[in-house]
C-alpha cells in the first residue's frame, strides 16, 4: 500500500516539474477574412512586452509602432504587461461584435480598434473595470464589412491564472454564450450554498464532525470560485486581487479535515493520515503568498491542490477496498473533480496550453458534481450508521427480552415482574373500581414430589405445561410471570378476576389429565385498593395463597377462590 501511495505522489511531482512557456502567438497576418463566427486573435496575432501605456494615434502609425516593440514568446503566468496586435477584416453582414478576453483573471485591459478610414474605438475592461456583460470581460465593437481593422490590446495583471485568450465573436452569439454560462455558474453556486446550509443543519442534529467540515469545505469552494467569476465585483463592487487564492489554499485544509474524519484515516491508514496533515500544513504555510508573492500564489496553490487530490483519491480507493461502502461515492466525487483538474491544473503552471475551452466553468461544474457525490457519500454513511444502530437496538431489545424472560417457560421472569410493579402498577384505586389492578400469586403444588419421584425432566415438563396454560387461557389483558421455582404471578385488572379463576381451575385439570396427578395450584389475590407499596401486595397475596393452600388440603381437592 505504501508503494502505491509513493508512486501516485511521485506522479503528482512529475506533473509539477518542467515549467515552461508555450508559444501561443504567431506572426501577424496581413488580414483575415472573417465570416460571422468567432475568431481566436492569438492565431495570426503578435504579442509584445508592454514597456509603456501609450497607444499609436492612427491606423497608419501601427507598423512603425510595431517595429519598435519587443516580441514576447508567451504570456508569463507570474504576471506582466503585454500588447496583442491583430488585423481583422470580414465580408459578412454582421456589424455588432464583441471583443472577448477570457480564460484567465486579467487585472486591466485597454484596447483600440483602428479602422483604415481613421476611426478609432476605445475599450476598457478587466477586473478593475465595470463589466458590460455579467461575469464576463466582453466589450462591444463595431466592424463594418469589407473594412480592414487593426486591433491593439494592452493587458496587464499581477498574475494570470491561465493563459489568457482573446476572441472576436458576433454579439448575438456572445450574448447567448453569456446567458448559458451564467445560468450554469449561478446554478452551481446555488447548489453549493444549498448543500452547505443543509449539511450545517444536519451537523447540528447529528454532531457528526464530517458534516461540519464538509459544509465549511463547500463554503470555501463557493467563495473561491465566486472570486474567480468576480461575483464580489458584480454584486458589491468589491475588488481585492490578493484574496482570490486564499480560499483555494483553504480547500485542501478543510477537505482533508473532512476525509480524515469521514474515512477514519487515523485508525485505518495512519501513513496517509500523516501525509494528508503534512499537506495541510504546507497549504497554511504557503497561504501568505497571496499577500506577499501574489504572482506565484496561483502556482503554489496548484501544488498543494494537486497533492490534496492525489492523497484524497488514494485514501478513498483504499477505504473502498477495505469494505467501507460510503467510500465508493467519495471516490466517484474525486474522479469528478480530478478529470477537469487534469485539464486545468497543468495549464495553471504553464505545463501545457489549454486543452478545452472555458476550463474554469468546467472545473466549477466538476466541483459541484464532486460536492453532490460527497453529499451522497455522507448520506450513505448516515444510512450505514442507521443500519448499525438498528442492529444494535435489535440486539439490545433481544438482550432486554432475554433478561426479562424465564428461559424454561418463556414467561416474564421475576426481574420483569418487579420492574412492572415499581414503574407501572397503579396503587391508588377505589375498592369498587373494576379497572383497578391486581396480582395473582400462584404456587404450583407438587413440583418437588414430581422432581423427587420422576426426575427434573418431568418437573421441567410440568412447569412448561403450566406456563403454556397461563398463556392460552388467562386472556390478552393479563400478563403471566414465573417468579422462581414453583412460584408464578399474574398481573391483571379486577374485571378479569372471574376469567382468571376459571382459567386456573381449567389449567389444574389439564395438568392432572396430562399425568401429573400430584400437581395442584394454590393462589392468592391482592388488589391495588388494598395496598400502597409492592411489598404490601406480596404480603396480602401470599397470606391469601397460604389460606387457599390450607383450604385445598382440608378439602382434598381444588379449592374455590381465596
Amino acid at each position: 500500500m505504501q508503494r502505491i501511495v509513493f508512486r501516485l505522489l511521485a506522479a503528482a511531482l512529475i506533473l509539477l516539474v518542467g515549467w515552461w512557456h508555450t508559444p501561443l502567438y504567431a506572426e501577424l497576418r496581413p488580414f483575415t477574412s472573417l465570416p460571422a463566427e468567432a475568431m481566436d486573435l492569438q492565431q495570426g496575432g503578435r504579442l509584445y512586452i508592454a514597456r509603456s501605456q501609450t497607444f499609436p494615434e492612427t491606423y497608419q502609425g501601427l507598423p512603425a509602432w510595431s517595429a519598435q516593440q519587443n516580441p514576447a514568446e508567451a504570456v508569463a503566468l507570474t504576471g506582466g504587461d503585454y500588447w496583442l496586435l491583430r488585423e481583422l477584416r470580414h465580408e459578412g453582414n454582421t456589424t455588432d461584435w464583441v471583443l472577448d478576453p477570457n480564460n484567465s483573471l486579467i487585472d486591466r485591459i485597454e484596447a483600440r480598434v483602428y479602422s483604415e478610414d481613421g476611426d478609432v474605438q476605445v475599450l476598457h475592461t478587466g477586473y478593475q473595470h465595470d463589466h458590460e456583460y455579467m461575469l464576463h470581460y466582453g466589450k462591444r465593437i463595431q466592424l463594418q464589412p469589407d473594412t480592414t481593422y487593426r486591433l491593439l490590446v494592452r493587458f496587464s495583471s499581477p498574475y494570470f491564472s491561465s493563459h489568457p485568450e482573446f476572441e472576436v465573436i458576433p454579439e448575438t452569439d456572445y450574448r447567448h454564450k453569456v446567458a448559458i454560462e451564467n445560468a450554469l455558474v449561478l446554478l452551481a453556486f446555488g447548489s453549493l450554498i444549498a448543500l452547505a446550509i443543509f449539511n450545517l443543519f444536519v451537523f447540528f442534529s447529528t454532531r457528526d464532525r464530517s458534516q461540519l467540515y464538509y459544509a465549511f469545505y463547500l463554503l470555501a469552494y463557493f467563495v473561491a470560485w465566486a472570486f474567480v467569476f468576480h461575483l464580489p465585483v458584480e454584486f458589491f463592487g468589491y475588488r481585492n486581487i490578493s484574496l482570490h487564492y486564499v480560499p483555494f489554499f483553504l480547500l485542501p485544509v478543510l477537505n482533508t479535515l473532512f476525509y480524515l474524519e469521514f474515512l477514519k484515516l487515523d485508525q485505518y491508514n495512519p501513513l496517509l493520515a500523516k501525509l494528508s496533515r503534512c499537506n495541510q500544513v504546507l497549504a497554511l504555510l504557503l497561504l501568505p503568498s497571496c499577500f506577499f508573492a501574489v504572482s506565484y500564489a496561483h502556482s503554489l496553490a496548484t501544488v498543494v491542490i494537486t497533492f490534496w487530490l492525489a492523497l484524497a483519491l488514494v485514501s478513498g480507493i483504499l477505504s473502498w477496498r477495505r469494505g467501507y461502502r460510503p467510500a465508493r461515492y467519495f471516490v466517484f466525487a474525486f474522479v469528478a473533480l480530478i478529470i477537469p483538474g487534469l485539464l486545468i491544473l497543468p495549464a495553471n503552471i504553464g505545463l501545457t496550453s489549454e486543452l478545452v475551452d472555458n476550463a474554469e466553468l468546467l472545473t466549477l461544474l466538476g466541483g459541484t458534481l464532486d460536492a453532490l457525490l460527497l453529499a451522497f457519500a455522507l448520506a450513505d454513511k448516515i444510512k450505514l450508521l442507521s443500519e448499525q444502530k438498528d442492529r444494535y437496538l435489535n440486539n439490545l431489545n433481544d438482550a432486554l427480552k432475554l433478561a426479562n424472560t424465564d428461559g424454561l417457560t418463556g414467561l416474564g421472569n421475576r426481574y420483569a415482574f418487579d420492574t412492572y410493579l415499581d414503574n407501572f402498577f397503579q396503587f391508588s384505586a377505589e375498592a369498587d373500581d373494576e379497572a383497578q389492578q391486581m396480582i395473582f400469586l400462584i404456587d404450583l403444588d407438587g413440583l418437588k414430589t414430581i422432581n423427587d419421584t420422576y426426575g427434573h425432566t418431568a418437573g421441567d415438563e410440568l412447569l412448561r405445561l403450566f406456563a403454556d396454560g397461563l398463556r392460552a387461557h388467562c386472556g390478552e389483558d393479563s400478563d403471566s410471570y414465573r417468579l422462581g421455582g414453583d412460584e408464578f404471578g399474574i398481573l391483571s385488572t379486577r374485571r378479569q378476576e372471574p376469567v382468571l379463576h376459571e382459567a386456573i381451575r381449567h389449567i389444574e385439570g389439564m395438568l392432572i389429565a396430562a399425568g401429573f396427578k400430584e400437581a395442584g395450584v394454590s393462589y392468592g389475590v391482592a388488589y391495588a385498593s388494598e395496598c400502597s407499596l409492592p411489598s404490601h401486595l406480596f404480603t396480602i397475596s401470599d397470606r391469601r395463597m397460604y389460606q387457599h393452600k390450607l383450604s385445598r388440603r382440608k378439602s382434598g381437592g381444588v379449592a374455590a377462590t381465596s
